[in-house]
């Protein structure tokens, strides 16, 4: 179960009931398969980010190959923008 709060964190909440707190750097809709995808990192280790889909806004799924490639391409053009290097500097 995930549960996000303002607008950068999101808990989850796993099947034992432990929770973990991740950071969104950013996330995305993708319309046709009508699904959100979550680049995700934890605080103290801002290099490695992940990503996760929901389609139910409650769970987090494993992507597929096909959206693991576009998420890839999703998250190179963020690194690459530059509005985004800028706010990197600050």
């Amino acid at each position: 179960m995930i549960e996000i709060r303002n607008d950068n964190d999101m808990v989850i909440t796993r099947d034992d009931g432990s929770q973990k707190l991740m950071k969104i750097l950013f996330y995305f809709h993708n319309d046709q398969r009508n699904k959100d995808y979550y680049f995700l990192y934890e605080e103290d280790n801002e290099d490695e980010v992940i990503v996760m889909g929901t389609s139910d806004g409650e769970s987090l799924e494993d992507l597929s190959e096909e959206e693991f490639d576009e998420a890839e391409q999703v998250f190179e053009a963020y690194e690459q923008d530059p509005a985004i290097q800028d706010l990197k500097k600050d």
